[in-house]
């Protein structure tokens, strides 16, 4: 059986998911290779080096240089902060490695454009817009390609998240315009803005407007110096696709109460609707009769089995996560799913359009 050695860059809660995925995904799936947690990358080795041995890493550095350039390594996930992704995402090409990296590529435009113009095209790459692989969005995509409710002409989405809302919780590299780049519309608005695409194509138009509601933080826990804010907790972006589609996306990081990620698609002859936070199969109301079954998209076979599910976010990283392998592997049999890099510097360009209006 082949394996697929992987360095982590990061050891935060997103890298843990992906390390979930990766020890899970041999005990759910039989497939002819294995992937093997070679390498933890991480600027604390020494007080994580207990549980990453546990977790079943070979080497453990503080190094991206170090663990690329081992030769054992085929493949690199990316799970630092925002602004540290080119210089991983460069590590990675000059050492002729796979590379899976977190969303966004960079925490602006500019350097995305630069860190995806200078990765190797001959390498595997796959960004964590990992949505696309949710049992329900598979189950729309389908849908809407067998025109189900009709030539679209309208969605809204809505993400809602409410961690940030607590005026306590401390500074942390998510709200620092450095490290992040922007804060909702960068963390979250990326997922709503490449289902759009994904579904629709690209944008004709994009505007919107932000706000930061919380605007200082302490430093650190009972801590009573300040920092000011500067990313969004709050965006409202309208949109017009080249198809004809409009719509809006709202994202926050402070909805208390409210935690929802919504999707409401609109046809000439019927309507599609779903919570992504807990709904694998979208509701469809047609204006006339009924719909005699819903589909079942080949991708589907690359989420965990219904009894091994492990909740529909970790499944969708599984699943993503299994794609990107498969790929490796040289076998894509899911044309046109698999969120690429030139896919996510599409959606981090309309970002900045709206971004930079903004500050205009």
């Amino acid at each position: 059986m082949r394996k697929i050695p992987f360095v982590l860059h990061g050891f935060g809660t997103i890298a843990k998911t992906h390390i979930v995925a990766l020890r899970t995904l041999p005990v759910i799936k039989k497939l002819p290779f294995v992937p093997v947690l070679d390498t933890l990358v991480t600027r604390h080795p020494d007080l994580h080096k207990e549980q990453a041995f546990a977790m079943g890493f070979e080497h453990i550095t503080d190094s991206i240089a170090e663990a690329v350039n081992r030769k054992s390594v085929a493949a690199v996930s990316v799970c630092t902060p925002n602004a540290l992704h080119p210089d991983s995402i460069r590590a990675a090409g000059e050492a002729g490695k796979a590379i899976y990296c977190e969303k966004p590529i960079a925490d602006n435009y500019h350097d995305a454009k630069q860190a995806v113009a200078g990765f190797p095209t001959h390498l595997t790459a796959q960004v964590a817009l990992m949505f696309r692989y949710h049992p329900a969005v598979q189950r729309t995509t389908e849908l809407l390609r067998q025109e189900s409710i009709g030539p679209i002409l309208q969605c809204k989405i809505s993400y809602l998240r409410s961690g940030y809302l607590d005026q306590e919780r401390p500074f942390s590299w998510r709200v620092s315009s450095d490290l992040s780049g922007g804060g909702a519309i960068t963390d979250i608005g990326v997922h709503a803005l490449d289902l759009i695409c994904h579904w629709f194509g690209d944008l004709s138009r994009i505007d919107g407007i932000t706000e930061t509601f919380v605007n200082e933080r302490s430093t650190e826990p009972g801590s009573e110096y300040k920092v000011a804010i500067e990313v969004d907790d709050w965006a409202a972006l309208n949109y017009e696709t080249v198809t004809g589609v409009r719509g809006m996306v709202e994202v926050s990081r402070i909805a208390w109460g409210s935690d929802a990620f919504t999707v409401q698609i609109v046809g000439t002859r019927g309507s599609i609707t779903m919570d992504l936070e807990k709904d694998t199969y979208p509701k469809v109301q047609l204006l006339r009769g009924a719909l005699s079954h819903c589909p079942e998209p080949a991708g589907m076979k690359l989420l965990p089995d219904a009894k091994a599910t492990m909740g529909v976010f970790v499944d969708s990283h599984f699943a993503a996560l299994h794609h990107f392998m498969l790929r490796l592997y040289g076998n894509d049999e899911f044309e046109g799913l698999a969120p690429t890099l030139a896919d996510a510097l599409r959606v981090e360009r309309y970002v900045d359009q709206v971004r930079m209006k903004i500050k205009e």
